[in-house]
């Protein structure tokens, strides 16, 4: 029987990364409603909501240039596929660890939050680095596009789910609680279904990175020297981690907060609002699937960060949770700018030796910069209230836009260097 060609073979082998994160995004996208929510109900006060999101997120400052060094190092795919299956054993034994601690408290939450991340970290590196062997430099805007179209879908149909799950499907008699628990339990099924996809990836040749040099540490270090001395890269981490200071502490934090405390609401309705908004990245996304090629990955970029905080700013006064649903869904529109723009940019101006230990960076600027802004913004909250976080998200959200158009400058899509 004749091999597939080789365009075809990558095409399936790009289908199937998608799919993996299809399925995994759905259950992911449970996490962190769970995990707020739970942190909620066993903390007293919005501050202990966000020293939860913080220490789920710490892992990823601690780790990042190891993870993105370990990534440049080995088989990405089987990476990926160890990464999967660590999250999946450890949500799916979640109700015997509840069982062997004592109960489900706010210790036990901000355990299983933490050890989630430290299993997540060289996952979306090693599947940033991997897609441009898989489809090539031309097909990057589209694809990185595509990847978000699948991400965002995933969050839409997972949060859809939870919020039923939440809301009484999650088992006859069960307690609140032991309804969210199952959602969590849920999401590891959903790693396991991801990594059988990922072992199904047959990698094209020069996929595989060649073989360690020097110590883990000291490829560590490489990484962040080449990124601090690459002007155009040192410039994009600092506007990203400005940008997730800003946003996404509100974003997590606030949103949890306003459903729980200023509306009223229960768990499903927290879930359904973070479901408006990521139908709204969907619909964002598809644009950019037909017209990504076509656009200044730059100024996608930078567009999408004052969009993104100006969309903020109404929930300073909108008085109905309604209201809020159609607002959080217009916000998400101009997210996906955000993401492919710069996923685009480093894939672009990087060399692929470097893409895993540049993509842990970017992780540590957008997920890293998360964790302290949920710390703040639950302290914030607590102070003020999370209508006042939102309105300040907007201010600096977008400030961090206008800022890169006046000092971050170089000439479109330059090659990456060897």
């Amino acid at each position: 029987m004749e091999a597939p060609p080789a365009a075809d073979r990558f095409r399936r082998n790009a289908l199937l990364l998608w799919g993996a994160q299809f399925i995994s995004a759905s259950g992911d996208a449970l996490f962190l409603p769970c995990l707020a929510w739970l942190a909620g109900r066993t903390s007293e006060g919005e501050s202990g909501v966000g020293f939860a999101v913080f220490l789920a997120f710490l892992p990823y400052l601690l780790l990042g240039p190891l993870a993105g060094a370990w990534v440049d190092r080995g088989d990405r795919r089987r990476i990926m596929i160890a990464s999967d299956l660590l999250r999946a054993a450890l949500l799916l034994t979640l109700p015997l660890l509840a069982g062997w601690w004592g109960g489900v408290d706010y210790a036990l939450i901000t355990a299983v939050g933490f050890l989630l991340a430290t299993f997540s970290t060289p996952f979306l590196p090693a599947r940033d680095a991997l897609l441009p062997v898989l489809v090539g430099s031309r097909s990057l805007p589209r694809w990185n596009a595509v990847m978000q179209t699948s991400g965002q879908l995933a969050m839409v149909v997972g949060l859809a789910l939870g919020g039923l799950l939440m809301s009484g499907l999650g088992g006859a008699g069960a307690t609140e609680t032991e309804r969210v628990v199952r959602a969590l339990q849920i999401d590891g099924a959903t790693f396991v279904l991801s990594a059988a996809l990922l072992a199904l990836i047959v990698l094209p040749p020069g996929a595989r990175m060649g073989a360690p040099r020097g110590h883990l540490l000291a490829d560590a270090r490489e990484g962040l020297t080449y990124a601090a001395k690459h002007p155009m890269v040192g410039g994009l981490l600092i506007l990203t981690a400005l940008n997730n200071l800003a946003i996404m502490g509100p974003a997590i934090v606030g949103a949890a907060v306003l459903v729980q405390d200023t509306f009223g609401l229960e768990p499903a309705h927290y879930a359904w609002f973070e479901a408006a908004m990521a139908l709204g990245m969907v619909t964002g996304s598809v644009v950019l699937v037909a017209r990504g090629r076509h656009l200044s990955m730059r100024k996608l970029l930078l567009w999408g960060m004052v969009l993104d905080g100006l969309t903020s700013l109404p929930f300073l006064w909108l008085p109905t949770y309604s209201g809020c649903l159609v607002m959080i869904a217009l916000h998400g529109l101009f997210i996906p700018m955000i993401v492919v723009g710069r996923t685009t940019l480093v894939q672009r101006l990087v060399p692929p030796e470097r893409h895993g230990k540049v993509f842990a960076l970017v992780g540590i600027t957008v997920i890293g910069m998360t964790a302290l802004s949920a710390a703040l913004s639950g302290w914030i909250a607590e102070l003020t209230s999370p209508r006042v976080l939102f309105g300040l998200a907007g201010v600096f959200g977008a400030g961090s836009g206008v800022a890169g158009f006046v000092l971050w400058r170089f000439r479109e899509e330059p090659a990456a260097e060897a």
